[in-house]
């Protein structure tokens, strides 16, 4: 939710949620679905499970006017599975490493960190309300 909104670059103003049946042992959903809309216009669609009979892992699929686009961890492609090179992006492809480079620049430079508390609240906010659509 947070990187959608942090993609789109325009808070959500729109969101709704549904989950499946409440597993009898777990107490909880093994599937949801989340819709959210931005000021701007985009739209995201999110599909959660636990009932995954493969790899565990996320992917994005970014469905645009341009094109279609599959990020699975490192590995950028295209609609059509293509290889996207995307090792000129930054200066390493460890989401970790560069989270934590990002923290330590702004503690130097004075400033902000990219993805602060402050720039995330509205996120847990949007999912407050998602959360009381379902009790």
């Amino acid at each position: 939710m947070d990187l959608f909104a942090y993609q789109a670059g325009s808070p959500i103003v729109k969101a709704n949620a549904i989950q499946g049946p409440i597993h009898p042992e777990l107490g909880i959903a093994m599937d949801m679905s989340i819709q959210l809309k931005a000021a701007n216009g985009a739209i995201c669609t999110l599909s959660l499970s636990f009932n995954n009979d493969g790899p565990l892992g996320t992917f994005f699929r970014y469905i645009g006017d341009t094109g279609t686009y599959i990020a699975r961890y490192d590995d950028l492609v295209n609609g059509k599975e293509e290889k996207i090179d995307v090792s000129h992006v930054a200066v390493s492809m460890n989401g970790i490493e560069l989270q934590d480079r990002e923290f330590f620049a702004a503690i130097r430079e004075g400033r902000e960190p990219n993805s602060s508390l402050r720039q995330v609240l509205p996120c847990y906010q949007v999912l407050h309300a998602l959360e009381q659509q379902l009790v």
